[in-house]
């Protein structure tokens, strides 16, 4: 017990500088001395001292080589067998360590976090009446130890007795003011009732619970890994990780995530930093630093464990995914570069180490991060990527036109070309960075990157398969017609768009994708503007039907008809109707559509869909009305018995106008042929209201 004879001088100091008095009036054992602003009780076990409770001479003590000569510490040391300790010896100071002493009445509890966790509680007989030195023995476990007889109980680390027999050594205590201000204490247990003990010792000052703990990391070892040259981008945010053989993390790969790949997100917080990879693989990372810290620092954070496992006194940290994770790691990381602006980390160098379960093999990586730097696609695009021939597409007008490889399933070889003449083009203005379009019986979906808000000119490259891509390059799906692929790659191209108030106004977009794997390919290109709605093509074809120069018009409203020889509907026949001879009834409130009867006959002159009035133009490859394809419109002139199964043809407005909407007049040809005939019914309506 050399140790504590020696340290009585200490205490007399302790005391002397609590009570800024040492002139007068000794502190006895177990005595009390009271200055105007605090009360100090002390206690230990000094030569000459008479305790109430004896310490015997005999009792196990550290080896005073094996025991740090200042500051706090825990020293354990455990027999073979013992279950708590393991046969273990450990020594915990502040270095690495958070010791943690308080007292309440005739308990003193113990926490001790660091590399491992331990728990103590030591609690003196009833009959003491108040902390003091002296032995106490016979103890059980704490706290179901009877408080007659007082108790002792450590554990940790997932372990701890049930039953415990045992002893307590308190060689010095210093309370103020009734909280614990130092202590020394001894302690042995035996679990179960074995032989084999846990014996501990503690010393403790309240003055040295943070003295020589660290406050930040250490300087950078030059040594330390880093990324090769050329292995990562020159320039932007990107996250660099490479794995040696028979690491189980990253599988014996290497792996590069920019925002053109992958998203990148850091959350930090404080002392912590989050990282999250989403891409083609996903995988999330915690880094930790010394609890103490308010921000992640330059400098080398080493000796770590597994987050959130760590020792607080250290940090740690953690890197796993893809359904891969440590139960156990070893490592560091290092902070090259942070800087905040206020709180807020702008900018973040950062490297790292780790090794599962104890082995050689490692786990590294490297991320550069910049805030402020989003996602995009690349621009401008690569040079070579396919577009049409410009004989190819209309001059002007929404269109979307489709070419298909020989052998690509989706459109079976087959080139098509959809305006608002032959199909209806609904395109959705309101998706996050994402074009949705229907026509002709397709549907196509193209996805930007997550983190735009809106489609950006330029290149979406690598994709797969809409819904099921990869967030962080976007997706592209283009299907339909009882067709789709199960996987595809591909791309699409924003050549230009245009947004008003977040909704999509105009849009250039050209795609290319390869369903199952295949050469064989799906192209297109889309062309829409917001408000190009679908009309009759003006001025009209040449060469179209027009009464020969030798009809010479009536004055006034008629129906002018001209059958071919062999035409089922008219006969052959050529008749004029006009208000001396027949009454031309016309329908004028009809949307975009002319209804006429006259003669026996009935006529139903039909736009496209989207048209709110007939326009001047022409209406062409037109199906019998009502069973027509409405993106185009449709006729049918049929009567006095006779009528068409099937008919193609065309009309033509050469003028018309409307008034409060309603049709005041319209000059109107048309020609029609039944079941596919080359024979045709023509005709010319002049009318005015």
């Amino acid at each position: 017990m050399k140790r504590f004879l020696a340290a009585r001088p200490l205490v007399a100091l302790l005391m002397c500088s609590i009570l800024a008095a040492c002139g007068g009036g000794g502190t006895s054992t177990g005595g009390s001395q009271t200055s105007s602003s605090s009360q100090v009780v002390a206690s230990s076990a000094t030569d000459g001292q008479t305790l109430a409770y004896p310490i015997p001479s005999n009792l196990w003590s550290a080896p005073s080589d094996a025991t740090p000569v200042s500051g706090n510490y825990v020293y354990l040391q455990s027999d073979s067998g013992d279950y708590i300790g393991g046969g273990r010896t450990n020594v915990y100071t502040n270095a690495d360590t958070q010791i943690a002493m308080s007292s309440s009445g005739l308990t003193i509890n113990a926490t001790v976090n660091g590399n491992q966790r331990w728990s103590g509680g030591f609690l003196l007989p009833k009959a003491a009446g108040t902390l003091q030195a002296g032995y106490f023995t016979d103890l059980t476990r704490t706290p179901f130890a009877d408080p007659a007889v007082g108790g002792v109980e450590w554990s940790g680390e997932g372990r701890g007795c049930n039953t415990i027999k045992g002893w307590v050594v308190i060689d010095k205590v210093v309370q103020v003011n009734g909280a614990l201000e130092s202590l020394d204490l001894r302690f042995e247990q035996h679990c179960e009732g074995g032989t084999a003990a846990l014996h501990g010792q503690i010393h403790w000052n309240k003055a040295d619970a943070t003295a020589g703990q660290p406050t930040g990391p250490a300087p950078i070892p030059a040594d330390l890994w880093r990324a090769g040259a050329g292995t990562v981008p020159a320039t932007g945010n990107y996250m660099y990780l490479e794995s040696t053989p028979g690491d189980y993390i990253g599988a014996g790969r290497t792996y590069s995530y920019t925002p053109a790949n992958s998203t990148i997100k850091l959350n930090p917080s404080a002392e912590y930093l989050g990282v999250s990879i989403a891409g083609n693989q996903n995988w999330s990372g915690d880094f930790k630093a010394m609890n103490g810290m308010t921000r992640l620092g330059v400098g080398y954070y080493g000796g770590l464990s597994r987050y959130p496992f760590n020792n607080p006194m250290l940090g740690g940290l953690s890197w796993s995914g893809e359904g891969r994770g440590c139960n156990t790691l070893s490592g560091w990381f290092v902070v090259d570069k942070a800087t905040y602006n206020g709180t807020t980390l702008t900018e973040l160098y950062l490297r790292f180490e780790q090794h599962c379960e104890g082995g050689s093999s490692a786990l590294r990586g490297q991320l550069h991060w910049t805030s402020g730097e989003k996602p995009g696609p690349v621009n401008p695009p690569p040079a070579g990527l396919w577009k049409p021939s410009s004989s190819f597409v209309p001059p002007s007008g929404n269109y979307v036109y489709l070419v298909s490889d020989a052998g690509d399933y989706i459109g079976a070889g087959r080139t098509e070309l959809f305006t608002p003449n032959n199909s209806t083009l609904n395109v959705t203005t309101n998706r996050t960075a994402a074009l949705g379009i229907s026509v002709g019986g397709w549907n196509g979906d193209f996805v930007g990157m997550t983190g735009l808000s809106q489609l950006q000119p330029g290149y979406y490259g690598d994709l797969q398969r809409y819904p099921f891509h990869d967030p962080a390059k976007g997706g592209l799906n283009w299907s339909g017609n009882g067709r789709g692929c199960n996987t595809l790659k591909g791309w699409f191209v924003v050549d230009s768009v245009s947004y008003s108030l977040g909704q999509l106004t105009a849009i250039d977009l050209r795609f290319e994708q390869h369903c199952e794997g295949n050469v064989a390919a799906q192209r297109g290109v889309i062309h829409w503007t917001a408000g190009n709605k679908p009309g009759p093509v003006n001025p009209p074809p040449a060469g179209l039907w027009k009464p020969s120069s030798s009809f010479v018009p009536p004055n006034g409203n008629y129906v002018y008809l001209v059958s071919d020889a062999g035409d089922y509907i008219g006969a052959g026949r050529t008749e004029l109707f006009t208000p001396n001879n027949s009454t031309l009834n016309v329908n004028t409130n009809l949307t975009a559509a002319l209804g006429v009867n006259v003669g026996g006959w009935n006529g139903n002159f039909v736009g496209m869909t989207g048209l709110s009035q007939l326009q001047p133009g022409y209406y062409g490859d037109l199906q019998r009305y009502p069973f027509h394809d409405a993106t185009k419109g449709g006729l049918n002139w049929s009567g006095n018995g006779r009528g068409c199964n099937t008919l193609r043809g065309w009309f033509v407005v050469d003028s018309v106008s409307y008034s409060m909407g309603q049709l005041t007049a319209i000059d109107l040809r048309f020609e029609q042929h039944c079941e596919g005939n080359v024979a045709a019914q023509r005709g010319v309506i002049h009318w005015t209201k």
